[in-house]
């Protein structure tokens, strides 16, 4: 899984520690007040005072120009709060600041932070917030909502979501292998790829597919075949029938073709994301595809081809599954201005500000309405992006459960399903030990 930025979970421990023992003099919640910029307090009293608050994301000042514009448009919009912002501020980064009692006021991070950083204390839960606020949950991608969910309590909202619903193929590897459509079903998945795939002296030059390519990713496949891993009780499930036959199918790419084969062309492909992109120089015929993934080359006029990633024969009901990974903006639980925090949030998750940023960053709104925006929908410059708003529609998109051990079990799955898929144990086997491995973890944690 590659829809979070992944940090050393060692270094996370040595500054979640600190962030616990701040935590604990917290004094609670901070209440919501006030209806807004400019208005009086929650008593009717005077008008509230001007204030600056400090926001925190973490682009580069290369891709900051959205997220900055936003900044300033809602600088431009009221003159009581005025915010300051601050990019290339990681996760770590984040959590030092926190943990030393100076935090920003919002923070955007990956939304596999929240779980952890919850846990221990360093975000404030947005209960009051969203009780006051005239926010419908409704209006949010549902899955991308969720991944902001601890505990069954909200501690972010997501501000875009990004998305692997789609197959990219290379339309010309398709036309000389005369294949008129892409696969609908995995079974045919399957079968495309063994037409796609080309030998020369008994080496593999050109491959359909190949299912752990880029990585590998152990939340992508089960939700395609309707897994999970963790229950209503706390149960963790890694282990059930549907998250061994995703596995068991992706392995079944390495019987057909061989591991060494295999492994033989990918040391020989082309760098992702250049003018030798496999995917491009059709090496590689077709692979699991993001929205940031060759937005101009899969024009209706380019060389990339996209579809719906196909679903099991045997489960229509899973048609539109795919995996999101939203970006989260939180408030620090030391914020030393978190009403007005939370304003700022409320403004960035807007449609207007969520359009006018996914026109500038080619991204996903989290925002449901969002995706039917004529600013949207009628910009060609964002034909790209067209079938990604409707995909992000879905209602069996799916994304890993957040949680305190959320990234000691996403490593083991890795480690786990590598081995699985090296034939070094058996796809039971191998979600059997994820099972014994995390299960203490979640007990663990249910029992704070």
């Amino acid at each position: 899984m590659k829809a979070f930025h992944k940090t050393s979970i060692t270094a996370f421990s040595l500054i979640l520690a600190s962030v616990a023992g701040l935590a604990g003099c917290s004094g609670g919640t901070a209440k919501p007040q006030g209806d807004g910029p400019g208005k009086t307090d929650a008593a009717g009293g005077k008008p509230k005072d001007k204030v600056e608050i400090t926001f925190w994301h973490v682009w580069t000042d290369k891709d900051a120009g959205p997220i900055t514009a936003r900044v300033d448009a809602f600088n431009k919009s009221q003159d009581r709060i005025t915010v300051k912002v601050l990019g290339n501020q990681d996760a770590t980064k984040q959590l030092t600041a926190i943990s030393g009692g100076n935090p920003p006021d919002v923070a955007l991070t990956y939304w596999n932070n929240i779980g952890p950083w919850a846990h221990a204390g360093a975000v404030l839960p947005l209960a009051d917030y969203l009780k006051k606020s005239k926010l419908d949950p409704a209006n949010f991608i549902p899955a991308a909502l969720d991944r902001m969910k601890v505990d069954d309590q909200y501690y972010a909202l997501p501000f875009t979501v990004s998305m692997a619903s789609t197959l990219m193929y290379n339309k010309k590897a398709f036309q000389n292998a005369g294949i008129a459509k892409p696969p609908e079903t995995l079974e045919e998945l399957f079968d495309t790829a063994k037409k796609l795939t080309k030998r020369e002296n008994g080496t593999i030059s050109q491959i359909g597919f190949i299912p752990d390519y880029p990585w590998i990713d152990n939340v992508f496949w089960p939700i395609i075949f309707g897994g999970g891993w963790v229950d209503a009780n706390g149960k963790i499930t890694a282990n059930q029938e549907a998250n061994v036959k995703a596995i068991a199918y992706q392995r079944k790419f390495y019987e057909e073709f061989g591991m060494d084969q295999i492994g033989k062309f990918r040391s020989g492909m082309g760098q992702r994301g250049t003018a030798n992109d496999p995917l491009l120089t059709g090496k590689l015929a077709m692979m699991i595809g993001w929205e940031y993934n060759f937005p101009d080359e899969r024009k209706p006029d380019g060389p990339i081809g996209i579809a719906p990633f196909p679903y099991p024969a045997a489960r229509p009901d899973l048609k539109g599954s795919g995996m999101v990974g939203p970006r989260a903006v939180f408030i620090p639980k030391k914020a030393k201005h978190p009403e007005e925090a939370w304003e700022f949030m409320q403004y960035l998750i807007g449609q207007e500000s969520q359009v006018e940023f996914s026109i500038e960053s080619k991204t996903i709104p989290s925002w449901l309405p969002a995706l039917d925006d004529p600013k949207l929908r009628k910009n060609e410059k964002l034909v790209m992006m067209l079938d990604f708003y409707d995909r992000a529609k879905s209602k069996t998109l799916q994304g890993f459960p957040n949680s305190v051990y959320i990234n000691e079990y996403l490593q083991t799955l890795t480690e786990e399903t590598e081995k699985a898929l090296k034939g070094q144990a058996a796809p039971q086997e191998a979600m059997d030990r994820v099972v014994t491995k995390i299960q203490p973890l979640a007990d663990k944690a249910k029992s704070k």
